[in-house]
């Protein structure tokens, strides 16, 4: 029983137990609570039947004997219920299940309906979803879910619609129902149709940054509708499309599903096991009986052990464009035999069929092909975005840079590993730093890396990369590190003046959705999540992360020697690293800002977290006092902007003028465009203290203004220290806004 009742179930119980309560007033019964359990262990609170039961009872001469109310309640149920169900005009409700499985106009849904029932009847653990069949039949109330599976509701359905009433029922329905072309043919133009408006959805998906399941149900609900329809054509068991990838190197599946409802993601590699090979040799394979037998039958015993299935009979076949190339495999598993005498595996008849619906079908699985491959571009585009702001962040620090770049470019193309390799110019090889191990080297010329370090052109090794002739090398790293690898990208990282200084490298593609971490003990086995590659999708948003990649390792490197000459006045350093900065970007404005506010808001925050404000903006002042320039960046386009304000006017003038610190504990209450510029009306009507610093040089001139909004865990706002601390730290912070200053009047 559910122990947390809907709130039609509470009804129908308060129902129930005023009945019953009817029954012991009328002396009916002598235990009128065992008479209730009774009746809703044969109804399990189903509303009609528990009502029908109670009035049968109410009806009944003869009343149970104490212990003998079990057999009675049996006796009443069997003869007044189930004997003749079928012509008792008060059981229509029951006439309305039956009929609505064996009378509908749509016989084939009524079929779907049925084996579904069947499956829920004869297993235990179905899981409950969104499918519609389960939908449907949970509606009609001849299933119902209990703790996240599917039961038949209760025992009156089980002993009524039986297994061999459902049996019966299939087989009458499949001996009217004849596969007919045309009605599939109409199918396959509406799925169609379906896709091409889905593609527009699934578009704003990917600009909305919703998840990768999310964006691809559309395609991969297609794909299943289209598998189905499959399947119902030539009566297989069970049905997969493997699409073949843009490389021709690999089929995969994202439409069969397991026990618990979720897709399976299947790959094959071109060439292994029977869907592989009917890619590659672009023929049928059929295999009637005894699959196991078949020497080729190898990925299909691995795959059915672990998905608890059986094969039996299998017909595999190509979809070949008009250029004759194969982009897609159709799987058939178990051919359903409608009659004993029916003969074992699929027939000429069943590919006569498929051959009528070839086209339509053909042409959705090419706009499904063309729909992934721009899903995987532009979330790629949309991690990439997020990958590059992230380096933005980073200080100039090389290591830290490596590090950034490793979790980065993993992130971004779904890698179980990253590494970034550095030139070192006066070793002539390359370096890099790993957790755990230390620094590595590498010479150029050797390995993947090496190799990818003196061509300086870009290598993909597929899965499996131990089939590859120069693995050697990976494979006595892999013995060393019990560490298996198994596909590669390398790519050479360039500065924007074309000088190589350095090599990515992406270790190991993980399936898409695949989780877990590799276990060492296994080694050499291969995980199945590593059974993957690298594609040239791969690789073209890799070469975008890694111009930017070269900018900043040129800005690194170069403020590195700034840094280790010290021979410059502080401003005039960090202007000549912000030139040099702007000249690796190619002097793009958009640039120098984006370079000119990443740095500043790393400085606010610094000084934020200090003084423990809820805000901290600095805005700068021209060179001629006249204007005041704050920095930030618009959420739409995400490019950097400025609010200008004017510096001769309201409290910045005062503020300029007095050349001292001005704060209050009322800043919701002043409405100068200084104290306001930059926050939403939100922000605005949450102001509570504000704290004005200017910034002066050593002639008194200003070069900045501070300003702090909302002191935290202190109601009186800001106070005298926080000015102090200020004038302390101006000291540090003033060089590094003069380089600012002069930067940007530049631009």
């Amino acid at each position: 029983m559910n122990p947390n009742p809907s709130p039609s179930t509470s009804k129908s119980s308060q129902s129930t137990l005023g009945t019953a309560a009817a029954i012991s007033s009328l002396g009916k019964a002598q235990n009128y609570k065992k008479l209730l359990a009774l009746v809703l262990d044969w109804t399990d609170k189903e509303p009609f039947l528990t009502q029908i039961l109670f009035k049968l009872m109410m009806e009944e001469k003869t009343t149970p004997k104490a212990g003998q109310e079990e057999v009675w309640m049996e006796n009443l149920v069997r003869s007044r219920v189930l004997h003749n169900w079928e012509q008792n005009p008060r059981l229509k409700p029951l006439w309305s299940i039956r009929d609505r499985l064996l009378k509908s106009k749509d016989k084939k849904r009524s079929l779907q309906l049925l084996k579904f029932y069947k499956q829920v009847f004869q297993e235990e653990g179905v899981f409950a979803n969104t499918g519609s069949e389960q939908k449907e039949l949970r509606l009609l109330g001849l299933i119902a879910k209990q703790q996240g599976k599917l039961k038949v509701h209760n025992k009156i359905y089980e002993i009524i619609f039986s297994e061999e009433w459902v049996d019966q029922a299939i087989e009458i329905l499949e001996n009217d129902l004849e596969p007919n072309e045309e009605d599939y043919l109409r199918i396959f133009t509406q799925l169609e149709r379906k896709l091409f408006g889905s593609q527009v959805d699934i578009i704003r998906q990917i600009e909305q940054g919703n998840d990768h399941q999310e964006v691809t149900q559309p395609l991969y609900e297609v794909l299943r509708d289209v598998t189905a329809n499959v399947g119902e054509l030539v009566g297989s068991d069970r049905t997969s499309i493997f699409l073949l990838n843009e490389e021709k190197t690999e089929l995969w599946s994202l439409v069969a599903e397991d026990e618990s409802g979720h897709f399976l993601d299947i790959h094959v590699r071109m060439g292994e096991g029977i869907t592989g090979l009917v890619a590659k040799n672009k023929q049928v394979i059929h295999i009637p009986d005894h699959v196991y037998e078949d020497p080729r039958s190898q990925l299909v015993k691995e795959f059915d052990k672990k998905y608890n299935y059986h094969t039996q009979n299998i017909l595999a076949f190509p979809i070949l464009n008009d250029e004759q190339e194969v982009i897609a495999v159709v799987q058939l598993l178990n051919k359903l035999k409608k009659r004993q005498q029916d003969i074992e595996g699929f027939t000429h008849l069943d590919l006569e069929r498929l051959a009528k619906c070839v086209l339509p079908i053909r042409r959705i699985l090419e706009t499904c092909q063309s729909c992934y491959e721009s899903i995987k571009k532009a979330q790629a585009t949309a991690a990439l975005r997020q990958a590059t702001r992230s380096l933005d962040q980073v200080n100039l620090d090389t290591q830290m840079i490596l590090e950034r770049v490793m979790n980065a470019a993993k992130k971004l193309l779904n890698a179980d590993r990253s590494t970034l390799w550095l030139v070192d110019e006066q070793e002539g090889d390359l370096w890099t730093e790993i957790p755990g191990d230390g620094k590595i080297r590498c010479p150029i010329g050797t390995g993947f890396v090496g190799q990818v370090a003196q061509s300086r052109q870009a290598m993909i090794i597929p899965y499996d990369l131990y089939d590859d002739p120069n693995a050697e090398n990976a494979k006595k790293t892999d013995e060393h590190t019990h560490y298996r690898t198994c596909s590669l990208l390398c790519m050479p990282v360039l500065s924007p003046s074309g000088k190589l200084l350095g090599v990515t490298q992406l270790v190991n593609k993980r399936k898409a959705g695949a989780t877990g971490e590799y276990d060492k003990s296994l080694f050499p086995a291969v995980p199945d999540f590593f059974k993957a590659s690298f594609d040239k999708n791969d690789r073209h948003s890799m070469q975008i992360f890694n111009e930017r990649v070269g900018a900043i390792l040129q800005f690194a490197k170069t403020h590195e020697k700034l840094k280790e000459s010290a021979k410059l006045e502080p401003q005039t350093a960090v202007l000549q690293t912000l030139n040099l900065f702007s000249t690796a970007l190619d002097n793009e404005v958009e640039q120098r800002y984006d370079t000119v506010y990443t740095l500043i808001k790393q400085l606010s925050r610094s000084l934020k977290r200090q003084l423990k404000a809820e805000f901290c903006h600095i805005f700068m002042l021209s060179l001629d006092q006249q204007e005041l320039w704050l920095f930030y960046r618009e959420a739409q386009t995400e490019l950097v902007k400025t609010v200008t304000l004017t510096a001769q006017q309201g409290i910045a003038s005062k503020v300029l003028t007095a050349k001292e610190a001005k704060k209050s504990n009322k800043a919701g209450q002043i409405r100068d465009q200084l104290v306001r510029a930059g926050l939403s009306s939100k922000q605005v009507g949450q102001l509570k203290s504000v704290l004005l610093f200017p910034l002066l040089d050593s002639s008194g001139n200003a070069v900045a203004l501070i300003r702090l909004l909302n002191k935290i865990d202190y109601p009186d706002g800001f106070t005298a220290e926080d000015v102090d601390f200020l004038k302390e730290k101006s000291q540090d912070v003033l060089p590094i806004l003069q380089g600012f200053q002069s930067f940007y009047s530049s631009l």
